[in-house]
This record gives structure tokens, C-alpha cells and sequence, in this order.
């Protein structure tokens, strides 16, 4: 296998750590077309080094597949364990909204829009600390905007929606829907019909619920600005202007930051290999996979 390993924290050599293996079909991934999608998240993800973003540490190819020996994650899906408690408190949503916060601090200053915030994208690990994983919708944009249809319907940004373009300002937005969500147990645009839901996030009109805080739902209303100008986060301090909002005065960036703050959720782990907080799947027969010889990227 070719390795491509950009982490200052290498994979040695018969260590007893176990890692997660994303497993890539290159068979599939040329019939799609793509090449540059997959390779562009691997070369995003070996930008980012940071306590809440998932640690991607090398590349590996076969002729079969390519593979992404990533940090294990164990503590489960944040979507799996807020439709299980039904919705959070609020002490529990400012502490993973902050922890998002602070990752969207290191993503955005490297000119790079996430563009797939929500809760299936939220993984904690052993110790309840929540890391965003899944960087394949992520892009870099340097200067001016991208014209990209992505993301998830309920949490699409208005100026996807009707593709004027966009940039990072899309990542708050996609904020203020998390917050929403995470202490309503449901999203603020959510509709059967996917239309509805666009119409409903074209409206402008954000209704919060009664048991929200006051500062709460002022956060929320400030990232779910129509137009990107005006949206926190993208308005002048950037980042530090959504950790300076009242809703997170009692919060101790640094202790968060260090990981001195106890989370609100501990997982339950029996070991390092204990998957039991997530669903099972069956493993596909490598016999089954087509080769695809004529594919050999250049890993670096």
C-alpha cells in the first residue's frame, strides 16, 4: 500500500492504539467521478489539527480502495443520542454549540466553508467530547464564493437555497439551526414536503419556542440572518463575535478548549474496541469490490 501520513502524530508501527479504517471504493468513486471530491478531503482534513475536529493521521491505497486511518471515536452520533433523550437542556446545548464554535475558529480561518453542520456530523468520543467529523462537502475558498448545491436540506442556508453563491457564512447558519434543534428536539424549518422547508427558511421567519432563553433565542434569531452580511459570525469579529454573545458569558472558552470542562454526556464504554453506542452494519466482502487499477492517485 501507498501511505500518505500528514500528522505530526504518525501511526507507529505495531502500536497497541486501535484507529478507525474509512474504507473508499475507487471502483465507485471513478464511476461517480470523484476523484478531486476525494481527494480534496483528504487534503483538507490533513489541514486541520484540533481537540473538536475528528484527527485524520494518513492515507492508504490498494487497488481496490483507499483508505483514511482516522481517530476512533466511541462515545456515539450526537443524531442517535438527542433523538434518544428526545431534546437537550440548555446547559448541555451551549456546551456542544461552544465546542462547534470553537472548531468553526480553526476551519474558517483557513478560508475553508464546512457546509455540513448538523447532528449526524457530531461524534463524541470516550470521554463526551463532541468532534466534527465527515469533511467531504468541505471546500476552500480563497476569495469570492462557490455556487455548490450541498448540504442537508433542513439545515441549507438561504443564499444555497436560491444560489446567489456562498461562503463560510453558511457554517453559522447551519450554528443557529443546531442550537434550535439540540434544545427543540426538532429543526426550525422542518417540514414533510422538502419544498416547504425552503419556503420556510426563504421566509425570514424564526418562531422560538417559549422554553428558550431570552438570550438564547437572540442567538439564534442573529445566525439565522437571511442575508450573509448580517449573520453573526460573518458580520465584523468573525468567530469571536458569536463567543462574545450573552448566551455564552458563563462559559469558560480556555477550560473548553483544554478539555477541562466536564462534558453533560458520558458515554458508556466498556473498551477501546467497544462500538456499542452505534448501529450495526454489515461488513461488504472485499472479495466483492472491483478493482480499479487504472486509479493510482498521488497521495503526498
Amino acid at each position: 500500500m501507498k501511505v500518505k501520513d500528514s500528522s505530526s502524530d504518525k501511526v507507529p508501527a505495531g502500536s497497541p492504539k486501535v484507529y478507525a479504517l474509512k474504507c473508499l471504493s475507487k471502483r465507485s468513486i471513478v464511476d461517480n467521478t470523484l476523484q478531486d471530491h476525494v481527494l480534496n478531503e483528504v487534503n483538507i482534513m490533513s489541514e486541520l489539527n484540533h481537540p473538536f475536529i475528528l484527527t485524520y493521521h494518513c492515507t492508504m491505497q490498494d487497488t481496490k480502495q483507499i483508505y483514511f486511518v482516522l481517530e476512533l471515536l466511541l462515545g456515539g452520533e450526537m443524531f442517535k443520542i438527542l433523538r434518544a433523550r428526545e431534546r437537550f437542556d440548555e446547559d448541555t446545548t451551549r456546551f456542544y454549540a461552544a465546542s462547534v464554535v470553537l472548531a468553526f475558529s480553526q476551519i474558517h480561518a483557513k478560508k475553508i466553508a464546512y457546509r455540513d453542520l448538523k447532528p449526524e456530523n457530531l461524534v463524541l468520543d470516550s470521554r463526551g467530547y463532541l468532534k466534527i467529523v465527515d469533511f467531504g462537502l468541505a471546500k476552500k475558498i480563497r476569495t469570492g464564493k462557490t455556487w455548490t448545491l450541498c448540504g442537508t436540506p433542513d439545515y441549507i442556508a438561504p443564499e444555497v437555497v436560491i444560489n446567489e453563491g456562498h461562503d463560510w457564512a453558511v457554517d453559522y447558519w447551519g450554528l443557529g439551526v443546531l442550537i434550535y434543534e439540540m434544545c427543540a428536539g426538532i429543526p426550525p424549518f422542518y417540514a414533510e414536503d422538502q419544498m416547504q422547508v425552503y419556503e420556510q427558511i426563504l421566509s425570514g421567519v424564526v418562531r422560538i419556542p417559549n422554553h428558550f432563553s431570552r438570550h438564547m433565542g437572540d442567538i439564534i434569531r442573529k445566525l439565522l440572518k437571511t442575508y450573509p452580511s448580517k449573520r453573526l459570525g460573518r458580520t465584523r469579529g468573525g468567530t469571536k463575535s458569536v463567543m462574545e454573545h450573552k448566551w455564552f458569558s458563563n462559559l469558560d472558552w480556555d477550560a473548553l478548549l483544554r478539555q477541562e470542562s466536564k462534558p453533560p454526556i458520558m458515554p458508556i464504554i466498556k473498551s477501546d474496541t467497544d462500538a456499542s453506542n452505534f448501529d450495526k452494519f454489515e461488513e461488504l466482502d472485499d472479495s466483492l469490490i472491483d478493482p480499479c487499477p487504472e486509479w493510482t492517485p498521488l497521495l503526498y
